[in-house]
């Protein structure tokens, strides 16, 4: 009779056995079949760049083992699990190696360690592949010299710096940059990782950086390439400066700062850092440092000093200052004005409040507050030649006891006469435009008072013609420029940011 077939599975010999009896002739028969050897797992690499001179060691290489295995074999390749460097060579039961001697590599090429296992029947199990390394031994090249030419600088941040990418023969990894009052030197900043960019400005506060700068101090930034071995090469700037607009900006010809206590005397006489002070500012001196002075000075109720935030403050009732008239204010024909002002609002938005204004009922430029918005307006009502202008103005909404920056441009340089193109104003807060408008005219001479904190003499708001002196404003004035010339946008930014370091 014939037997029944059966089968024995030795797994811990690694064999499957089949036995089998047949018929009359009574033959018995025993054949082996391999199973395949478990791999290796969880291989990594321990860092992805080696340098220095050759001969070198790879990075160390750490994997698992499997359960059931012989020994294990390594090799290095330029393809990942390949063994083009390096022939697979056994180096026992470890669970991490070093190879250590390497020599003929080639820089920036990729290498990727591999390891398998084998089995006492030197059965090998499937490749195990790392990540891949390189190796590097010469520095970044050719970084640019860093460009401090957007003259930006705060006491609480760097110019904006750019520079043109260094090159490496593997790979640029980042740069690193840092601020000394010599070239080279570190002392005001030390080194800061800032990625791989070509272009930043360090800002006291941010991504660790910690520092101030003082006007009229020169500094210089330097500039460190760096590749993913660490090697490094360093470029430093020409001096840079913190941005002052009496000297970084043209045609400056008025600027009243109440940081500077020098330039705020009461009515005795006293500035403002004598401890006799009495708190009423008298005169708000002129330091732009033009050739003509131009002092705001009290003519009927003075405002007061507040000596913990330095800022001028006005009262809403019957405070103002105001300013002797003269050509390069509003005596003479103008295309082109920039009105720059710092405030912080009180409670009160809503009635009128005229922060700063020159002329009267038929010509002039004005800055004011009602109805819970800050207007810039202009209007040239006479005809002078090129046509009347009406009023016209742009307007935000603002919010209370708030600091604002806010600029007011007038750009009429491309004048041709009464038929040519328009001008343009447009007018800024905190460094955007909040809208831009066209005037027909030219801002002819307008010898109505100037005014910081009110109107007067008469003037002009949206809602149509003013008479006599109003508009008290409520609310407090830290810094007031006046130039006879118009900024671009990115210098009103650059403005504006100046003035938020230092006010805000």
């Amino acid at each position: 009779m014939k037997l029944v077939k059966s089968a024995i599975i030795l797994t811990s010999l690694g064999l499957i056995l089949t036995s089998c009896s047949g018929g009359a002739e009574g033959a018995d028969g025993i054949q082996a079949a391999p199973v395949g050897q478990a791999a290796p797992s969880a291989i990594s690499t321990a860092q992805a760049v080696i340098t220095g001179a050759l001969p070198q060691n790879a990075p160390a290489v750490s994997w698992t083992n499997p359960a059931s295995f012989d020994h294990i074999d390594y090799t290095l390749g330029t393809t990942s699990a390949g063994s083009e460097h390096t022939a697979w060579t056994n180096i026992g039961t470890v669970t991490n190696y070093t190879h250590t001697g390497l020599v003929g590599l080639t820089e920036c090429q990729a290498y990727y360690p591999s390891v398998r296992a084998v089995s006492a029947t030197a059965q090998t199990s499937t490749t195990l592949a790392s990540t891949s390394f390189y190796w590097d031994n010469t520095a970044p090249s050719a970084v640019g010299t860093p460009d401090v030419s957007a003259d930006d600088a705060t006491a609480a941040s760097s110019t904006t710096t750019t520079w043109v990418a260094a090159t490496d023969n593997c790979q640029i990894d980042h740069y690193e940059i840092a601020i000394g009052t010599n070239p080279g030197f570190t002392n005001i900043q030390s080194w800061i990782n800032i990625g791989n960019v070509t272009s930043y400005k360090l800002v006291s506060g941010v991504d660790g950086a910690s520092f101030s700068l003082n006007e009229a101090t020169n500094y210089y930034i330097s500039l460190r390439a760096v590749d993913g071995a660490g090697l490094s090469i360093t470029q430093n700037s020409v001096a840079f400066q913190v941005f002052n607009p009496a000297t970084s900006l043209p045609n400056m010809v008025a600027r009243l700062d109440a940081s500077d206590l020098s330039s705020i005397l009461d009515n005795t006489g006293k500035i403002a850092s004598n401890g006799a002070f009495n708190g009423v500012v008298e005169d708000w001196l002129d330091i732009s440092g033009s050739a003509n002075t131009h002092n705001f000075y009290q003519n009927g109720g003075a405002p007061t000093f507040d000596g913990v935030d330095n800022h001028v403050v006005f009262n809403g009732t019957n405070q103002y200052l105001t300013v002797a008239n003269h050509a390069e204010l509003n005596t003479a024909t103008t295309n082109q004005r920039n009105i720059t002002a710092s405030i912080e609002t009180s409670a009160d938005i809503t009635s009128l409040q005229i922060i700063y204004e020159e002329g009267g009922a038929s010509r002039g430029m004005n800055i004011y507050i009602q109805g819970g918005n800050l207007y810039c307006g202009f209007w040239n009502i006479n005809d002078d030649g090129d046509g009347s202008q009406p009023f016209i103005s742009v307007s935000e909404p603002i919010a209370i006891n708030t600091i604002y920056h806010i600029t007011w441009v007038f750009d009429y340089t491309n004048y041709t006469g009464a038929a040519g193109p328009d001008g343009d104003l447009t007018c800024y807060i905190n460094g955007s435009s909040i809208g831009s408008t066209t005037s027909t005219s030219l801002l002819y001479a307008h010898s109505g008072a100037i005014s910081l904190g009110s109107y007067l003499s008469d003037s002009y708001t949206h809602t149509g013609s003013l008479s006599g002196n109003g508009g008290y404003f409520n609310g407090d004035v830290m810094e007031f420029m006046l130039f006879n010339d118009p900024p671009d946008a990115a210098t009103v930014n650059t403005i504006h940011t100046y003035l938020e370091d230092k006010w805000n």
